[in-house]
């Protein structure tokens, strides 16, 4: 008896250290239209019985970005919060400017083959749920692009996002839904013009329309993340704060945000709070006060 009872102990042990380690899973889907290469790799952090959302890594032009799902930064920020981690491969096909992505287009076929890819880890992992979480966007560059395109694609799967120094966005006038899914656009004031006009206009076109979507202009950067890594984490927990159900699970269960929730700061002289006067494209949105702090320490320093 006592040996049965060692037998079943130990099995239970295997069992419930099976269920509470982290684990890393990777799928690669068949070429499409847009892109020659979709390859996927998901993290899930231990001890998790419902993730409540999906943070999804994009990296650079036509970059490997699946080492990112490595990253400690980003492990702390999805065990803190129940997220898994997924992080993109994604290449076009050889074409004359490859600087200009194709596979970024996620409404033609590259979209589909992320969702291909989440229903796999959700099969795979055994957490269902990942088939329909919310998501949380980060990237740079070509990953900032990727990010804009799937807010303006499926905005009623996103928490939130961040154009971080990209050059090229197809979708600069999205639809409403997108307007109303909190956004953070991100510019190195030492960038290339071309990538800078082209954010701020877009920027400055969508918030006239009344686009909940703060900008943020850091000087003495160039092509860099340099300080939008940890302003956008600071951003995505005052929104998650905002838009995410205490035990609710699914992008359903997203509550919408409004402009009177947050407050709101000038982009040009980077005062915090409401001017009676004031044009909407000169403000940006700002989620709370804590984060109003933050935003103008970044965009003053």
């Amino acid at each position: 008896m006592k040996a049965f009872n060692l037998f079943l102990l130990v099995c239970l042990s295997f069992s419930f250290t099976n269920l509470a380690s982290a684990e890393t899973y990777d799928v690669t889907i068949e070429p499409g239209n847009v892109y020659n290469m979709a390859a996927f790799r998901m993290w899930t952090p231990e001890g998790v019985d419902k993730y409540r959302g999906i943070l999804m890594l994009n990296p650079g032009s036509n970059s490997d970005g699946r080492d990112m799902v490595a990253d400690d930064y980003w492990r702390d920020f999805a065990r803190k919060h129940n997220f898994a981690l997924m992080a993109t491969f994604l290449q076009d096909h050889l074409h004359e400017n490859m600087m200009i992505e194709h596979y970024i287009k996620v409404w033609d076929d590259s979209g589909k083959a992320i969702m291909n890819a989440i229903d796999h880890f959700a099969k795979e992992s055994g957490h269902e749920e990942l088939s329909y979480a919310p998501f949380l966007l980060w990237g740079m560059s070509a990953g900032g692009e990727i990010n804009h395109e799937i807010a303006s694609w499926v905005p009623e799967r996103v928490i939130a996002y961040v154009v971080n120094k990209g050059g090229y966005y197809y979708s600069s006038v999205p639809p409403e839904a997108t307007r109303k899914t909190p956004g953070l656009y991100s510019i190195g004031l030492d960038d290339l013009p071309s990538r800078n006009l082209m954010i701020k206009g877009m920027y400055l076109t969508n918030r006239r329309a009344g686009a909940l979507w703060t900008l943020a202009e850091e000087k003495g950067v160039a092509h860099e993340v340099a300080g939008s890594r940890d302003l956008a984490v600071a951003y995505y927990e005052a929104i998650m704060e905002m838009r995410m159900v205490d035990g609710a699970i699914g992008y359903k269960s997203l509550k919408p945000v409004t402009e009177e929730m947050g407050t709101v700061g000038n982009i040009y002289n980077h005062t915090v709070g409401r001017v009676e006067e004031a044009r909407k494209e000169d403000t940006t949105w700002l989620p709370n006060e804590d984060f109003a702090k933050l935003w103008k320490e970044h965009v003053s320093k």
